[in-house]
């Protein structure tokens, strides 16, 4: 009997084996209004081939998906804790909220009914597991997650809005079928969404403290503490501390990660890229005391919807 045996270069080696524990990223698409509506989707390989727990990630105003699946660090964490990661795109990079209203084919984009189709589609599929739905967003991306939450509690088990507080129309129309978990992360110094609110042509954004206090009564909490957190890095000017609401009702909480002179940013452990001088001072000091990803997974992973 004759036996061939394939000798590789041990680089060559390493490539194929490298190559077979990948598992590459799926672009989703989907049929919606006319149009094709995509989403980034990332399965570690240690999710795949069964229901894992799925953290829907948006982005701010004109940014990129592709974008802030690299910059977020979210995917590190899934692929570390087994979870799914799921980046949407949206119309002429902007969610349809109040303030913003793409159309599409003469009409406003229906972006509730893309998520309901792209979280239904997952579950279907048995890509994700339909009781552990998690949705969180950065700026405009996370006024997205509260229309979410609002639209949707049915299938989002728990949201973590980042550098934005609620706005006025949202809170007024919000009456979900059941409390959610909420975590927040927002920097006091914050120029584009500010931290005490604001007023514009397109309506109010409420302060941070009112929207706290909006989940902190939806939550029925009755409690409230404050714990600074250590200061990792003597040349960051920001300081962060995380406030909890306690006595909530079962299977809810409340909580933000509150930065001390902290901009319009999303927290990162690493320092953040030089921003570009025309972005100006609005965007204010980026906290490096807490790795945002991780925070929002440790906050998610305790919550089961229905």
């Amino acid at each position: 009997m004759c036996r061939i045996v394939l000798r590789l270069p041990l680089a060559a080696f390493l490539f194929f084996l490298g190559a077979a524990a990948a598992h590459a990223d799926e672009t989703l698409s989907y049929r919606w209004q006319g149009v094709d509506r995509t989403a980034i989707l990332h399965v570690p390989q240690a999710a795949a081939g069964h229901a894992a727990p799925l953290v829907i990630v948006m982005y701010g105003s004109d940014d990129k998906a592709a974008s802030f699946q690299k910059n977020s660090g979210f995917d590190a964490v899934a692929d570390r804790e087994n979870f799914a990661t799921l980046y949407p795109e949206a119309i002429d990079g902007a969610w349809n909220l109040k303030s913003k209203r793409p159309a599409v084919n003469g009409e406003p984009v229906d972006d509730i009914g893309f998520f309901r189709t792209m979280i239904d589609d997952l579950v279907s599929r048995g890509i994700a597991d339909g009781t552990r739905i998690y949705a969180t967003g950065f700026s405009y991306g996370a006024l997205m997650t509260y229309t979410l939450a609002c639209a949707l509690p049915d299938r989002i088990a728990a949201i973590a809005p980042v550098a934005s507080a609620m706005n006025e129309a949202q809170a007024e129309a919000c009456n979900p079928a059941r409390p959610l978990p909420v975590m927040m992360v927002n920097g006091t110094s914050d120029e584009v969404q500010r931290y005490d609110g604001y007023i514009r042509s397109f309506g109010r954004l409420l302060s941070v403290p009112e929207t706290t206090e909006y989940w902190r009564r939806a939550d029925g909490c009755t409690g409230q503490s404050a714990t600074p957190l250590p200061h990792l890095n003597p040349h960051d000017l920001t300081r962060a501390s995380l406030v909890q609401w306690s006595g909530c009702r079962p299977d809810t909480g409340v909580q933000l990660y509150r930065i001390e002179n902290g901009g319009h940013c999303w927290p990162r452990l690493a320092p953040p890229a030089p921003a570009d001088p025309a972005d100006g001072p609005r965007f204010g000091g980026c906290s490096n005391d807490i790795e945002t990803a991780a925070e929002v997974w440790n906050f998610f992973r305790r919550y089961h919807g229905a």
